[in-house]
């Protein structure tokens, strides 16, 4: 089931919501609004690439075939 980001172009409430059918209307749950903007959703996972420490943000020199700048 495709879950998209709103938000109320009346109160500026953000919300999400579960929408089954391209004819659906979606209303604002805090004002009962229909004028919504669809949002851009971003997905992100808990192994993702950018949450990963890596040499260059982890503070030290970084490591290199002769030896690593952290020791």
């Amino acid at each position: 089931m495709p879950i998209f980001e709103y938000n109320c172009l009346g109160c500026h409430h953000s919300f999400e919501q579960i929408v089954l059918s391209t004819r659906e209307r979606v209303r604002c749950p805090k004002c009962d609004s229909s004028s919504v903007e669809k949002q851009l959703s971003v997905f992100r996972s808990p192994g993702s690439r950018s949450e990963e420490p890596t040499a260059s943000t982890g503070g030290c020199g970084g490591c290199s075939p002769h030896g690593c700048g952290c020791h």
